[in-house]
């Protein structure tokens, strides 16, 4: 019977690093996906009342494809939350190798 060896893990401080990277964005997702949703506008362009000349032309109203996107966001968001769980899970074990 064949003995198959473990896959070599990286050093500690590479899954860390990747966890903290993981968690940053999917933070930033998260809370722009959470906004998107909630509102229905953009993070970048938050459609505000437009004056001209003397004239206020009202924002535009919220828009469904925008509160999909926010959707999306959220779950790319959550998806990167589970990768921060797996590094850290990895980071430990190599600490303990």
């Amino acid at each position: 019977m064949q003995w198959y060896e473990a896959a070599q893990l990286s050093s500690p401080g590479e899954y860390f690093r990747t966890a903290a990277f993981c968690l940053v964005v999917a933070v930033t997702l998260i809370a722009m996906g959470r906004h998107q949703r909630r509102t229905g506008r953009s993070v970048f362009t938050p459609d505000t009342p437009v004056r001209v000349g003397n004239a206020l032309f009202p924002e535009a109203p919220p828009r469904k494809s925008r509160r999909v996107t926010g959707r999306i966001f959220l779950y790319f968001g959550w998806f990167l939350v589970l990768g921060v769980v797996i590094n850290l899970i990895n980071g430990i074990r190599a600490t303990r190798s």
